[in-house]
């Protein structure tokens, strides 16, 4: 996600909200490992027609994010590839940024 869009979405979050999208961006993707990565918010389990929260999003890059052929919003082949569902990639991204703390 480019910065200057991050900081756009954060103004109306509450810090500790904040300060955890930060940390995300800072990750490598979460299904192939790249970098510069977008902020996905999970599709699993939302409400149709609604946004997941904050709490509720991982690191992608452009490609496993938007790719017409292997992002989510496309058609899913590195998803398929993998084997990964979001919420697999969301345990393992939360162990990632909170194990240790």
């Amino acid at each position: 996600m480019e910065l200057k869009f991050l900081r756009q979405q954060k103004s109306g979050m509450r810090n500790a909200e904040k300060q955890h999208l930060d940390r995300l961006a800072q990750l490598p993707c979460a299904l192939c490992g790249a970098s510069g990565v977008h902020i996905h918010h999970l599709l699993e389990g939302r409400v149709k027609n609604r946004k997941s929260g904050h709490w509720t999003s991982i690191p992608l890059c452009p490609d496993c994010h938007t790719g017409s052929r292997n992002g989510i919003h496309g058609q899913r082949v590195m998803w398929n590839v993998q084997k990964k569902t979001e919420l697999e990639l969301l345990g393992e991204t939360l162990e990632k940024l909170y194990a240790n703390h």
